[in-house]
């Protein structure tokens, strides 16, 4: 076998290094949707469990908010002697503090506090959803970069192979030639780079969808869904208003400035002092020589208030009511908060399709038939290297950043719905 050149062998470890990546050839493995994506994410993530679990505290504590105060029992015996003769009382008795409207502001407060909980839980839904779609928009960007890179290479290739036999017959310079190696090397740089982003971008996928108990290998993922151009959004004024209803922060900050007012109201109320009523019998025993033993029984009755003399729970009042100041100044801080995300979300997502507009005409069919015809002009000698290269990387680049744009529409729709805090497709 005759020795092979070096740009013969450059051609070879070209070949070797543009191969498709597992992660873009996994054939086998189930595709997953964006949909299922969501509904994997929902199932294991543990920010979501926890705030499960705040709900379930809350909930718990609004049960407990119910409850009457526990009575107490209390039982003493008495017993003196002296000048021949003693006496012994035993008595017992049972109280019950008599609460004048705490228990209702105390259900008040925790129903609050419990609504805020699931609120928050909505927010954390909302968050993973713009996540999961992040996440798997910029995993099919960069498959598709990868792709386009791998195909630049193949083409690079091929084109030294034609250079090659050229250069043996004296029909290019050997500059020319020499140029070509470096562009095959340099496409060979950018797949490579493309497949690393690309594997990165699953891995971060992988960390949203897999459970803890089932990981799942970032190269076994492959994606069913495409990037395409969604509709154009509502007017920024309606989903304005309707993010002011909608987003759940919001909702949980007002909840929380609801239970504040009741938690002022029972600071106020608390200022109150509970009666303590108490009934109960008592049983005397009288022991005299002489007398026997009479024996005396009756029952005894009472009632115990706290005297506010030196707690007035002036503070108390005074903090409760400035807490219920603070939160109501942040619902409108972030009311205020909440439309400028809605303006900004919604003018990038509206930016963003429109670049999609411009370029998506000319990356189309129109530019694939032009690269095809420089690919022949080059093979057949009529369009020199640097006209050929310049075609190529222009649509390559072209092609790429509609990539990158269309996978943009995706997360800007991805922000501009979680600034909403509703899904678009639900928005009238």
């Amino acid at each position: 076998m005759p020795p092979t050149t070096f740009p013969q062998r450059l051609i070879v470890v070209a070949a070797l290094l543009f191969p498709l990546a597992p992660s873009l050839r996994a054939q086998d493995r189930e595709p997953l949707s964006l949909a299922a994506a969501h509904a994997t994410a929902r199932q294991g993530h543990p920010g979501l469990a926890a705030a499960r679990e705040a709900v379930v505290a809350a909930q718990a504590r609004e049960r407990q908010a119910s409850a009457y105060p526990n009575p107490t029992i209390a039982y003493g015996r008495e017993q003196t002697s002296g000048f021949g003769q003693s006496n012994s009382q035993n008595f017992a008795s049972l109280g019950q503090p008599i609460e004048f409207g705490l228990r209702s502001v105390r259900r008040d407060i925790a129903r609050a506090q419990r609504e805020a909980a699931e609120a928050r839980l909505s927010r954390a839904e909302s968050d993973l959803r713009h996540d999961v779609t992040v996440a798997y928009a910029r995993v099919l960007a960069a498959d598709r970069r990868a792709r386009i890179a791998e195909r630049a290479g193949a083409t690079f290739i091929e084109a030294l192979r034609v250079s090659e036999h050229r250069l043996a017959a004296g029909d290019v310079a050997g500059y020319t030639h020499r140029r070509l190696r470096l562009e095959v090397a340099h496409a060979a740089t950018v797949r490579a780079e493309a497949v690393l982003a690309a594997q990165t971008a699953r891995v971060a996928l992988s960390s949203l969808v897999a459970a803890a108990d089932a990981p799942t290998s970032a190269s076994a993922l492959t994606l069913s869904d495409t990037l395409v151009a969604r509709s154009p959004a509502p007017d920024a004024t309606s989903l304005v208003a309707i993010a002011v209803r909608a987003r759940a922060e919001l909702r949980a900050l007002a909840l929380d400035a609801k239970a504040a007012e009741a938690e002022a109201r029972l600071a106020a109320r608390e200022r109150t002092p509970v009666p303590v009523l108490s009934a109960g019998f008592k049983h005397e025993r009288v022991e005299q020589p002489g007398t026997g033993d009479p024996s005396l029984g009756g029952f005894i009755a009472g009632i115990s208030l706290p005297l506010p003399i030196f707690d007035r729970r002036r503070g108390t009042v005074d903090a409760a009511a400035a807490e219920t100041r603070r939160q109501l100044a942040l619902v409108e801080e972030y009311r205020r908060r909440v439309t400028r995300e809605v303006l900004e979300a919604h003018h990038a997502y509206r930016i963003a399709l429109e670049q999609v507009a411009l370029l998506e005409p000319v990356v189309g069919p129109d530019a694939h038939a032009a690269l095809a015809a420089a690919d022949v002009a080059y093979a057949e000698g009529e369009i020199t290297l640097v006209e050929w290269l310049d075609v190529m990387r222009s649509y390559r680049e072209a092609e790429a950043s509609l990539a990158s744009l269309q996978a943009e529409v995706l997360i800007r729709r991805a922000a501009l719905e979680r600034a909403v805090g509703t899904p678009l497709t639900q928005v009238p």
